[in-house]
Order: C-alpha cells, then sequence, then structure tokens
C-alpha cells in the first residue's frame, strides 16, 4: 500500500469522521471519541493534515 499500518489506520479514522459529520449532528467531541481518537484536537489535528481542511469547515461544505 505503500503508506505504514499506522497511516492506514489515521486514515480510515478520519473517513469514518468524514462520514459522521456529514451524517448525523454529533459533536466534534463525540466524534472523535467514536472514531478512536484521544479528543477533539487530536482528530482536527490528523483532519487538517490529511484533508486540508478543518472538520468543522467540511460539515459546512466549504
Amino acid at each position: 500500500m505503500g503508506i505504514s499500518p499506522y497511516q492506514y489506520v489515521l486514515q480510515q479514522r478520519v473517513e469514518r469522521v468524514k462520514y459522521l459529520l456529514k451524517t448525523f449532528p454529533l459533536s466534534l467531541s463525540a466524534i472523535a471519541v467514536s472514531c478512536g481518537f484521544n479528543d477533539q484536537t487530536q482528530m482536527s489535528k490528523h483532519f487538517r493534515k490529511l484533508t486540508g481542511m478543518t472538520p468543522k469547515a467540511y460539515r459546512k461544505g466549504d
């Protein structure tokens, strides 16, 4: 696959975050914990790194 197992897991978690952001009106904190992140800050950091935008901006569709 060309990426480390850790990076693969992060990508899968971020994909799950994207799905939850678009599908359910959950808080960012609740989404972070349900996707395996320690907190919202950690989720946002990885989300921004992989998508180029914040979770809040993604949810709004910006």
